[in-house]
């Protein structure tokens, strides 16, 4: 009988399976956040409203840019990549529990 292992020879056990579910969900749920809250801001991830200190005044930040919420698309698509995985592992997890 020969059957496809869904999620490889990482996991043995249904725990093991849960925990990589588990890692590859924050994960996900990480990389999205991140591209959400750079595509809606448009601006870097680190201090988005970061102003510079010259002698006498405030300068503002950049104004916001279409390259960063290009790339806060790509970091949302690499996020959906990682969720795939983590829907696996559970499904993995239920069929070792169950089977």
């Amino acid at each position: 009988m020969s059957y496809v292992r869904v999620a490889g020879d990482f996991a043995e056990s249904a725990g093991e399976h849960l925990q990589l579910a588990l890692f590859t969900a924050g994960s996900a749920a990480l990389l999205i956040w991140v591209g959400l809250r750079q595509r809606r801001t448009g601006r870097r991830l680190f201090a988005p409203t970061e102003t510079m200190r010259t002698e006498d005044r405030l300068v503002p930040p950049a104004p916001v840019s279409r390259g960063r919420r290009a790339a806060g698309t790509a970091w949302i698509v690499v996020g959906s990549v990682f969720a795939l995985p983590a829907v696996f592992n559970l499904i993995a997890a239920i069929n070792s529990l169950v089977g």
